[in-house]
């Protein structure tokens, strides 16, 4: 918003130093040139050294803007999610074999940046869901004090994400973007979770607390007398 004020201005500048009118100027490739006469521009390095040397009369010096963005509403990205578990009946081991994760965060700026921070997400809600747990004994001692026994997920037990894109640009954003960034966090651990679920309907399993750690599913195989 502040980058579209301070073209506004040098369009201004840049009418006084071609002795054009307003209207008569397209803003192409960081230049300013008169319809009809491309060869009559003004760069936008000219115009700043203008707009502290050789303004019009009655403006302002200088060629810079604040702006305090007030969206009328928030943004509201979302997704889908699908998942597929295979579950060792020896181990109660949950090994995730595809994951589907298609997300819509409105007009995407940088791919690449989007990927990584959905990567990201997904692999930290993969953390609650199957790894990470505090435990403590009965004195209250913690028992998960170290990374050896509080897993953080690393590259080894982190699925091939597939990812997939829709979208929908927001209403409230000028370049109808909406935020990513942890957008997976929200929508991974219910998928995973449910995929496991899915996997022991058969058994009459409705519900698992997560994280669903070796030893819960294990137990519940135990129990259900298959292992």
């Amino acid at each position: 918003m502040a980058s579209r004020k301070i073209r506004d201005k040098a369009r201004k500048l840049a009418a006084h130093l071609l002795e054009a009118s307003e209207d008569d100027l397209e803003w192409t490739n960081g230049r300013f040139s008169v319809k009809g006469s491309p060869e009559k521009t003004k760069t936008i390095q000219e115009i700043a050294f203008a707009a502290y040397t050789n303004h019009p009369q009655g403006m302002e010096a200088g060629l810079e803007a604040v702006d305090y963005y007030d969206p009328p509403n928030l943004t509201f990205p979302f997704g889908s999610y699908i998942c597929v578990v295979d579950i060792d009946k020896g181990t109660g081991e949950v090994h995730i074999r595809r994951f589907v994760a298609v997300d819509d965060c409105g007009n995407i700026i940088n791919p690449m940046i989007v990927d990584g921070q959905i990567h990201g997400g997904l692999t930290m809600g993969l953390a609650p869901a199957l790894y990470e747990e505090i435990t403590y004994d009965e004195n209250g001692n913690n028992m998960a004090g170290t990374f050896m026994d509080y897993l953080l997920p690393t590259a080894v037990e982190t699925p091939a994400w597939e990812l997939g894109k829709t979208i929908t640009p927001s209403p409230h954003h000028p370049i109808g973007a909406k935020g990513v960034g942890e957008s997976a966090t929200v929508g991974a651990p219910p998928a995973i979770a449910n995929a496991v679920v899915d996997a022991l309907w058969h058994l009459g399993v409705r519900n698992i607390d997560i994280p669903i750690t070796p030893p819960k599913v294990w137990a519940i195989l135990h129990e259900k007398g298959v292992v």
